[in-house]
């Protein structure tokens, strides 16, 4: 029964690999942490060294709607903000496990894991 077991487990692990991240950014797997400061939630990912910050109003309004939503954002990307990206235009969309953030030149993923963080 256990030579059975062990398969099924890694077989398992292998199809669903997004489970253990928290998200995407520009189709990279990667993990994404939001932290609050003041008014603003910054989404922050590591690997991919970007993180968009966004008015904490605008990220409520996107979570209790489905659809898009439209927002203003500061990208910033090696921990520069780039001046052609600030208070850039960006298009929140609700779908069912989580949100997009897509802005001019990068689109983040954020679960809805890391979504129930932002709540609290």
């Amino acid at each position: 029964m256990k030579k059975l077991i062990i398969p099924l487990f890694v077989a398992a692990f292998s199809i669903f690999p997004a489970t253990s991240h928290a998200g995407s950014v520009d189709g990279k797997l990667t993990k994404i942490r939001a932290y609050e400061q003041g008014g603003k939630i910054e989404f922050k990912s590591r690997v991919p060294n970007v993180s968009f910050s966004l008015r904490k109003g605008d990220i409520l309004k996107a979570m209790t709607r489905r659809g898009k939503t439209r927002a203003v954002a500061d990208l910033e990307k090696n921990g520069l903000i780039i001046d052609t990206e600030r208070k850039a235009m960006v298009t929140l969309d609700r779908v069912g496990d989580g949100l997009y953030i897509r802005g001019r030149t990068m689109t983040m993923f954020v679960t809805e894991r890391e979504l129930e963080n932002v709540r609290g």
